[in-house]
């Protein structure tokens, strides 16, 4: 079981988080253990099943791109357009949905206890959403000020702009909940029932900096940034013992970066951008193509989310079964 530091306020489970099943003795060791179907052989299941809806859902959007018509898929060459972003996150994350709830019966849970239960998750995904603004603010900021970046306005109507805010906050919520569930969801809560929390969190944390390596215009530097952020999402749920701050965070920092300051999103810039960024200079300094989180700037921006995490969330801790 996940031992709690001595000085947390409390070491009992939150009401619906994972709870110890009892297995009949009978069952072979090398499948379950005291917590029921062991956690490497339900790490290779869900993955098995979400790597086969991911093939579905591959094909799925084959057929869309076929389908769009031309205005909606965004332009040649990587611009995104919130249409095809909005359609592609819905259908990933309703394949995560469908493979934690199907893990979850098996293993006599439910779908929300892996990181979507617990206290006061409406404030803090309200509060995260703020962080997440404020403090790309705060790197954009500090790429203006040291002149790295500057900042135009793209001559959108109001009603455009409206139109697109909107289409790009619920295509940012949805990414912030595909991939904060997909990856700190069922696969940390079970991963740390076999390595603990800790390790497991950098396992993942180097994996999603590792899913970034596609995209176009990454550099080096905005995959170790997305694995640091990675950590402070970790961090979040080991205080709270739920998603929902960094859900919120990761939705409006991905919503400032990409439509509100126009700036590229690890190599990948959006349709219906309210500004328009140009980095200048040194790409470790200005981000480049990659955007802001290719510049070494973002290290001080993420080590001060981390510190205000620590300072201000209440450590309610996560329950965790054994191996």
């Amino acid at each position: 079981m996940e031992v709690l530091p001595p000085d947390a306020p409390g070491n009992m489970p939150e009401p619906g988080t994972p709870q110890i099943v009892s297995v009949p003795p009978s069952r072979h060791s090398v499948l379950y253990g005291p917590n029921g179907l062991r956690a490497g052989w339900s790490i290779v299941i869900y993955v098995g099943v979400l790597a086969s809806l991911f093939i579905l859902i591959g094909l799925e959007m084959r057929w869309l791109l076929h389908h769009v018509p031309a205005n909606l898929r965004g332009a040649r060459g990587g611009a995104f357009h919130p249409t095809m972003a909005i359609l592609s996150e819905a259908s990933v994350l309703l394949a995560v949905l469908l493979a934690t709830a199907g893990m979850a019966q098996l293993e006599h849970r439910r779908t929300a206890d892996y990181g979507l239960a617990g206290f006061d998750r409406v404030r803090q995904f309200f509060i995260g959403l703020v962080c997440g603004f404020a403090f790309l603010s705060l790197l954009i900021g500090i790429l203006v000020a040291t002149h790295r970046l500057t900042l135009t306005q793209s001559h959108m109507t109001l009603g455009w702009t409206l139109r697109y805010a909107v289409a790009w906050g619920l295509a940012f919520f949805l990414v912030g909940m595909t991939e904060e569930f997909m990856l700190r969801g069922y696969l940390l809560f079970t991963l740390a029932r076999g390595i603990r929390f800790w390790p497991a969190a950098l396992v993942l944390a180097i994996l999603f900096g590792a899913m970034h390596k596609g995209n176009p215009g990454e550099s080096p530097f905005g995959l170790v940034a997305a694995a640091m952020i990675a950590l402070v999402f970790s961090l979040s749920l080991w205080r709270l013992g739920h998603l929902w701050w960094a859900i919120g965070f990761h939705a409006s920092w991905d919503w400032a970066e990409s439509f509100f300051y126009g700036t590229a999103d690890s190599g990948t810039v959006s349709v219906g951008r309210l500004m328009q960024a140009h980095p200048h200079g040194a790409l470790l300094l200005s981000g480049g193509a990659t955007g802001p989180e290719g510049s070494v700037w973002i290290a001080l921006v993420i080590l001060l989310a981390a510190l205000l995490v620590w300072k201000t969330q209440p450590y309610r801790g996560i329950h965790l079964g054994q191996k």
